[in-house]
């Protein structure tokens, strides 16, 4: 269930109810509105009329900050009881966030790439496309009679994309081939879009097809 409900106790600022389904544990989230979506700050176990319900211990621990700050001299908008300023993500979390993101772009890349290249090899002629790491990429195989194979890859920045992300998409491509076995090319079987690159590299069939 999405987080609607406002824990009243919390006064100065706007922290939501989070109430697992069939379970005592609650969370307070604050929704960064900027980024459109919300942060679980704090839990505990919900129990009813007990100091150690974590509502309570949640606006004592709130309240007790404010006194500190108070004591410390800190200027703090008046008119409130709680300060849970403190409780919201920092520069710290945001990096946390960004690399777990990325994390997972990659292992999203490791399988979609490889398949990608996959599904070209088995339809040599087809160009197959793809989107990873914010770049389109459209994978096109030419069925060379004897040793190698032709292996075209179209690559196109189409959103947001991590620096490298060209060198990063044809290594997930082809792991045994080095970069410098890749060069940019005119494709064969269409004029390049904007912005679009097309690699080439010769690939020994058993390294493709093993």
């Amino acid at each position: 269930m999405a987080p609607t409900e406002k824990i009243a106790s919390i006064d100065d600022t706007v922290l939501l109810k989070c109430k697992p389904g069939g379970s005592r544990w609650r969370g307070a989230v604050w929704e960064d509105q900027s980024a459109g979506f919300g942060w679980l700050i704090a839990a505990g176990q919900r129990t009813a009329g007990a100091r150690d319900d974590f509502y309570r211990q949640l606006c004592d621990r709130c309240t007790r900050k404010r006194t500190t700050l108070n004591q410390a001299g800190v200027e703090l908008a008046p008119g409130k009881r709680t300060y849970s300023k403190h409780l919201l993500p920092d520069r710290d979390d945001q990096l946390r966030l960004d690399a777990e993101r990325s994390y997972q772009l990659l292992q999203e890349a490791r399988a979609s790439v490889p398949q990608l290249i996959k599904e070209a090899r088995e339809n040599a002629g087809t160009p197959v496309r793809g989107e990873v790491f914010g770049t389109a990429v459209e994978a096109f195989v030419y069925r060379a009679v004897g040793s190698y194979d032709e292996l075209y890859l179209g690559l196109r920045v189409v959103g947001s994309a991590p620096n490298g992300v060209h060198y990063m998409i044809l290594q997930l491509a082809v792991p045994e081939a080095e970069a410098g076995e890749w060069e940019p090319i005119e494709a064969p079987h269409r004029p390049g879009e904007s912005g679009e690159i097309f690699y080439f590299t010769l690939l020994e069939v058993p390294k493709l097809h093993g």
